[in-house]
């Protein structure tokens, strides 16, 4: 039993081996599939980084076409340097390119609808409103984006479009009215840009909308109607023996020796070379005072005697015209003449002229407004008031609001008898004349004081009909540009 198992074991031990060269072709094949399968990997790796690379360039060209909306962006600002700045012409034509690497002669080529005035396009436009650039961008660093073109964006309709400078809405309105003062709406803008890099080619547009800047400013003009003795926006003129002086008509009449004051000054908001004058033997008892900003030594002609001095305005009379109350209505021309003396009782007028002459006279019984849009020619007996006090009878040339061309342009105070009263006629050439005193104040737009008389400035009127007015006004600028919208451009 035991010798049987020992040669069974020896049988097994001694088997046959398999045929000869199985090993060597399982390695050559083993061999070639690894073969294969390195040049299939190699393959792959040169495939992807083909597309890498593509995809590389296809980026850049993108990046450099951006880098063109962003050039057209810093040279369209207000606060551009002077030398890149890019001015927006108004023209619905207008074109603005910049070029980077081309001639000006390519663009055609490489913009096929160079001529597009969206959105009525057209290959035929005439190029007489387009403009072009060089890239501000110099040197090894310089980024090869192509071009890139600026114009206006415009509407399904054709129309140029803005952008709204108080709601920021978009608009076919250059213009608009904001309290009262009219103000521009600035253009949006349409950014088109080419990017290169290598044989890639990329294109971008874009629209560009104004960053607006507001400034609000108040403005209080102080309107002082008989403020002055005399006050003429343009010129004073005292000729012969004219003079001005003051008193105060709630301390009792004239009088040379109680009531007199020195405040006669006369006034112009001009700053030109004479714009007060005084001949041989005129008299300002008081300041003589040029418009603000002006010299005195070279505004005031001075061959008379000025007792206060000369100076300066602080700022130019507000002289608006005045506005006729309403309910008040034209009565027609006033004309007294012959021995006639006509009587007006406190209230207020409109008459579309004033003409007193022969030994005819004008007399109020109480405090009288008299508006006039036409001539003021007062002689004969001249002007006499309740209490013979100035305050007492004001008379404001003005326009008439029905019809702009009556309007008080020319007052003439003369002849020997005395007027007692304030004019305000901003608007008018006021000349006093002839030998008689006159109490009260003048305000036009030149004053002639000629001959013997003059006027005594009445201090009561100083602030009578002053009125304070404040205008807020805002300003709207354009400080830049930013992006609107963006979309690529198949070509």
């Amino acid at each position: 039993m035991r010798a049987q198992r020992i040669g069974s074991r020896s049988r097994r031990v001694g088997s046959t081996p398999g045929p000869p060269g199985v090993a060597l072709v399982l390695t050559l094949l083993l061999v070639g599939l690894l073969l294969v399968m390195a040049m299939t990997l190699l393959s792959l790796s040169a495939s992807d980084y083909q597309v890498a690379n593509n995809e590389s360039r296809s980026v850049q060209a993108l990046f450099n076409a951006d880098a063109g909306t962003e050039e057209a962006k810093m040279r369209l600002s207000p606060n551009a340097p002077t030398a890149a700045k890019i001015p927006v012409a108004t023209a619905a034509n207008w074109r603005a390119y910049i070029l980077s690497g081309h001639s000006q002669g390519e663009v055609p080529t490489l913009d096929p609808t160079y001529g597009k005035a969206a959105p009525g396009y057209t290959t035929t436009e005439s190029t007489a409103n387009y403009v072009y650039y060089n890239t501000v961008q110099t040197g090894s660093g310089a980024i090869p984006w192509g071009w890139a073109r600026v114009q206006h964006k415009f509407d399904t309709s054709g129309n140029l479009t803005y952008q709204d400078v108080v709601t920021g809405a978009e608009t076919t309105n250059a213009t608009q009215v904001v309290s009262g003062n009219t103000v521009t709406n600035q253009p949006i803008l349409l950014v088109t840009s080419e990017g290169l890099q290598s044989p890639v080619r990329r294109m971008i547009a874009m629209e560009l909308q104004p960053v607006i800047s507001t400034t609000t400013a108040s403005n209080t003009v102080v309107t002082d109607p008989f403020a002055d003795a005399a006050h003429g926006k343009t010129l004073v003129e005292l000729i012969g023996n004219a003079w001005t002086d003051s008193y105060d008509s709630a301390l009792g009449p004239y009088n040379v020796s109680g009531n007199r004051g020195h405040h006669g000054d006369v006034s112009t908001d001009s700053t030109a070379n004479a714009a007060i004058t005084l001949t041989t033997g005129s008299t300002v008892d008081g300041q003589a005072i040029v418009g603000p900003g002006g010299d005195p030594a070279t505004g005031i002609d001075n061959q008379g005697t000025i007792t206060q001095g000369t100076g300066t305005e602080p700022s130019v009379f507000g002289l608006p015209l005045s506005t006729i109350p309403t309910g008040v209505n034209n009565q027609g021309a006033l004309s007294i003449t012959g021995n006639r003396t006509v009587t007006l009782s406190e209230g207020t007028y409109w008459f579309s002229s004033i003409n007193v002459a022969g030994n005819g006279k004008l007399k109020t019984t109480g405090a009288v407004k008299v508006y006039v849009t036409g001539s003021v020619d007062i002689g004969g007996n001249g002007v006499a008031t309740a209490g013979n006090l100035p305050p007492n009878f004001l008379l404001y040339g003005t326009v008439d609001p029905s019809n702009a061309a009556n309007k008080c342009t020319s007052v003439s105070i003369h002849g020997n008898g005395s007027f007692y009263g304030a004019v305000y006629a901003p608007d008018a050439a006021i000349q006093v004349a002839g030998n008689a005193a006159n109490y009260g104040a003048l305000t036009g737009n030149t004053i002639r004081i000629n001959g013997n008389g003059g006027f005594h400035y009445d201090e009561q009127l100083g602030n009578l009909g002053r009125t304070v007015t404040t205008t807020v006004t805002t300003t709207y600028t354009t400080t830049g540009f930013t992006r609107y919208s963006w979309r690529e451009i198949a070509f």
